[in-house]
């Protein structure tokens, strides 16, 4: 474990003055972590919207399929599920849940993006696949900078942004 003066990561913010490790993200990053975990959050609540409407639909007898509508309601779920734990392991400053939320802003970019290149049936679309890769996009970036890497200490315990 590096020495460091007075014994306290300079990456770490000393909350209450005693010398330890008070938690989380700090310095200049902290801005930034805290619109990494907020775009987490919107992408959850979108993630559980569109869960309930599948339900709602496939209730309702909307739903072409009922074991596709089923599927695709748990596959959003799980997403939303999983998301939230990255916005959590982000928020308490650590590590662990950049990757996981990284691969998914890559992916969702890609397939918004997709849905933009291949707009041309004028069903409006695109305005939603606009914000979810303005959304996808920024939220990448700003996982992939060295800032945000060198604001989330490495897996110590007790440290929270929250």
């Amino acid at each position: 474990m590096p020495r460091y003066r007075g014994g306290v990561d300079p990456r770490v913010r000393d909350d209450d003055g005693d010398g330890t490790a008070g938690g989380g993200p700090v310095g200049a990053a902290l801005p930034l972590v805290a619109g990494v975990v907020a775009g987490l959050v919107v992408e959850v609540v979108a993630l559980v919207v569109v869960t309930v409407l599948y339900a709602v639909g496939t209730a309702e007898g909307d739903a072409g399929s009922v074991p596709l509508a089923l599927g695709s309601a748990l596959l959003a779920l799980g997403l939303a599920a999983l998301l939230g734990w990255c916005a959590l392991q982000l928020a308490r400053g650590r590590q662990r849940g950049r990757v996981p939320a990284l691969v998914w802003q890559v992916l969702q970019t890609l397939v918004a993006l997709q849905v933009l290149l291949e707009e041309s049936t004028g069903s409006g679309t695109w305005w939603a696949a606009l914000g979810v890769a303005a959304l996808g996009g920024a939220v990448g970036v700003a996982l992939l900078t060295r800032a945000a890497g060198a604001a989330l200490p490495h897996g110590r315990e007790g440290e929270t942004l929250l």
